[in-house]
């Protein structure tokens, strides 16, 4: 069965809007270049700030911009009391260093959950905010009532923003977490021994209907655009098939994103306030 995440957003937005009301908090997003594909996510997040009436300010700048610029701005939000929250869109050119772009962030505005002190904060399991997309695959799988604790999980993807803070995240709950990756020898048999699959490659359906068992549980967080503009996920339709539950792309782990990154927000705000 295919599970959306349209109602749980609905469910965040009117929560963080609640809080909003009560709460000052701004979010500058910084992206340099005009990729497109990124620029559709910008506008979905500028769209949810006008929903729950919270500014979202969007700082463009050039292609060709130094390192010292674009750190320059990361400074200058960092000295802005108005603004709660930083981050800074991907992709970025080749010649800009992003680790050091987003560890110029002030850790106290840094909404991404990205900051190695964060990240350190995430590894020690001491509170503090946590990546958004890991952090929507775990409201998802709650939402659905799927248990961790004892299953076995396979996460197709070690990148920083989702597969590795997401398998600390889940082995945190007491799942036994296999970390795939593209040196994994026999991606196929760790797959199909996993009673719950996240697949987090950034490849369009990688993940064929012989790598999964029946009735194992599904979660696509890729996000591929073909030729033709159509959003792909890393799950092939076939595969999902077998799934008892599978995620839908789009609609599914995206629309929770993006709310947990306001959720995110209105943590950073509450520890401003």
């Amino acid at each position: 069965m295919l599970i959306y995440g349209k109602e749980l957003r609905e469910r965040m937005k009117a929560s963080i809007k609640e809080q909003a009301a009560s709460l000052a908090m701004q979010m500058a997003i910084v992206k340099i270049g005009d990729d497109k594909a990124s620029q559709s996510y910008v506008n979905s997040l500028v769209n949810f700030g006008k929903d729950t009436d919270i500014m979202v300010e969007v700082i463009y700048l050039n292609e060709q911009c130094t390192q010292a610029d674009a750190e320059q701005v990361i400074a200058d939000l960092n000295r802005n009391p108005a603004v709660t929250g930083i981050m800074i869109q991907k992709p970025l050119p080749l010649h800009i260093d992003d680790n050091s772009l987003l560890n110029s962030i002030d850790y106290h505005k840094d909404v991404e959950g990205l900051h190695y002190y964060n990240l350190g904060k995430l590894m020690a399991k001491a509170p503090g905010v946590r990546p958004s997309t890991p952090k929507a695959v775990m409201t998802m799988l709650k939402a659905h009532g799927v248990e961790l604790s004892g299953k076995k999980v396979a996460i197709v993807g070690r990148s920083t923003i989702l597969g590795s803070p997401l398998a600390v995240m889940m082995t945190a709950r007491d799942a036994t977490v296999t970390l795939c990756h593209t040196q994994t020898r026999d991606l196929a048999a760790e797959t199909r021994a996993a009673d719950i699959i996240i697949a987090a490659a950034g490849k369009a359906h990688l993940l064929t209907a012989d790598m999964v068992t029946e009735g194992c549980v599904i979660i696509d967080a890729g996000i591929n655009v073909d030729k033709s503009g159509a959003i792909q996920g890393d799950v092939h339709p076939q595969a999902a098939a077998k799934a008892r539950l599978a995620s839908a792309v789009p609609g599914g782990v995206g629309m929770i994103t993006v709310a947990e990154l306001f959720d995110n927000l209105v943590m950073l705000s509450q520890a401003k306030a």
